[in-house]
């Protein structure tokens, strides 16, 4: 690419002295030359002249030569710095990427760390749970096999108590015979006495457990029939608590309802009361202007909506047009700002759908007007 840019410089340059040369050639007189040494010394002089045009030219080619040469230079320079621009950037995005994916790895390693640690810990409550569970059999069964062996040792020492005694009985016995027979009557008397005595042992012995027995019952009879009388009086609290609430529901459904019905008869006696005023009214101002049933039906809504409206002095002079539906019987389904400022529409929304119902003529041929229509209101201040 040098070599092309530097062969264009080449023509052009031999391009412009070739055309300074024939300019010089033009401007030369052939003629013969006359004897006026003035004249020669003037083409003398033009000569040098156009000489130092030509060097000027030459250095504006070479001048233009090195101002192209440094614009190509400045633009190589401009798109190397752009190369290197981009690289540093895609080395700074995969340097991004890299440290997202590390990023990335380690969050897994985390997390998977973590699951580990959690499966080890389940693993640990689970291998603690069975040692529990294997200790608490083996203590129950410890403690079954000592219960098994204290009454084992308890019926062995009564076996060997009673065998003991049945042998020293029997050896009272054959001493006995063995006395003589003066000595036979007392050993008898004696076994009786004996005899008597175990008796009354045993007897006493039995009374004993049947007295036990008997206090045991009546302890558990007492226990069950306190039992049962807790149970009994928290039943009986339970029932009078949900009577008590379902009372004190109703009672406060009865105040909702009675102050409903209230709430209504009094919007009820307000219509009658507006529509009897404004009946007066309209007939008192007939003589002057006859008002249509329309333009009075709209007074009577302005007036009821302005008695829930709530309006400040900052809303002086401003007008808001409502679009009221309404159903047969007056109940309002739906009010949205038609057009006017919107904080006074809110309010005078507000103060429509508080009304619940606004009057409506009971001429049918004017009452399909009254479904739905706009209203424009102004607050009074």
């Amino acid at each position: 690419m040098k070599t092309s840019t530097n062969l264009i410089a080449f023509i052009t340059a031999l391009s412009l002295h070739l055309i300074v040369g024939g300019l010089l050639l033009m401007s030369v007189d052939f003629s013969l030359p006359k004897d006026e040494p003035k004249e020669a010394v003037s083409i003398i002089e033009a000569t040098i002249i156009n000489q130092q045009m030509l060097d000027d030219l030459a250095k504006n080619v070479q001048k233009n030569k090195q101002a192209k040469q440094q614009k190509i230079d400045d633009e190589r320079q401009q798109k190397e710095r752009e190369q290197a621009e981009v690289a540093r950037q895609e080395a700074l995005l995969q340097k991004q990427k890299e440290d997202k994916i590390r990023a990335d790895k380690e969050a897994i390693q985390r997390k998977e760390q973590e699951v580990l640690r959690q499966q080890q810990e389940v693993k640990r409550l689970e291998a603690e749970k069975v040692a529990a569970a294997q200790a608490l059999q083996e203590k129950q069964k410890a403690e079954a096999e000592a219960k098994v062996l204290q009454e084992k040792k308890k019926a062995d020492d009564a076996a060997r108590a009673l065998k003991e005694k049945q042998k020293a009985e029997e050896d009272a016995k054959a001493l006995k015979l063995k006395q003589d027979a003066e000595k036979k009557e007392a050993a008898k008397k004696e076994a009786e006495r004996v005899k008597a005595e175990n008796l009354a042992k045993e007897k006493a012995a039995e009374e004993k457990a049947a007295r036990e027995a008997n206090e045991k019952a009546a302890k558990e009879k007492a226990e069950k029939e306190a039992k049962e009388k807790a149970a009994k009086e928290k039943a009986a609290k339970e029932k009078a608590a949900k009577e008590k609430a379902a009372k004190i529901k109703a009672e406060k459904e009865a105040k909702r309802k009675a102050a409903a019905e209230k709430e209504r008869l009094r919007q009820a006696e307000l219509d009658r009361q507006m529509a009897a005023e404004f009946s007066d009214d309209f007939s008192s101002a007939r003589s002057a202007k006859q008002l249509s049933e329309i333009a009075k039906y709209e007074a009577l809504i302005r007036a009821k909506i302005s008695r829930n409206w709530k309006v400040d002095p900052s809303m002086k002079g401003s007008s808001c047009t409502l679009a009221i539906k309404l159903a047969p019987d007056g109940l309002v389904l739906s009010a949205r700002m038609s057009r006017g400022d919107k904080r006074l529409c809110d309010s005078a929304r507000r103060a429509t759908i508080q009304a619940k119902t606004l009057p409506i003529p009971k001429d049918p041929e004017i009452i399909s007007q009254f479904r739905d229509f706009d209203i424009t209101l102004e607050p009074e201040l």
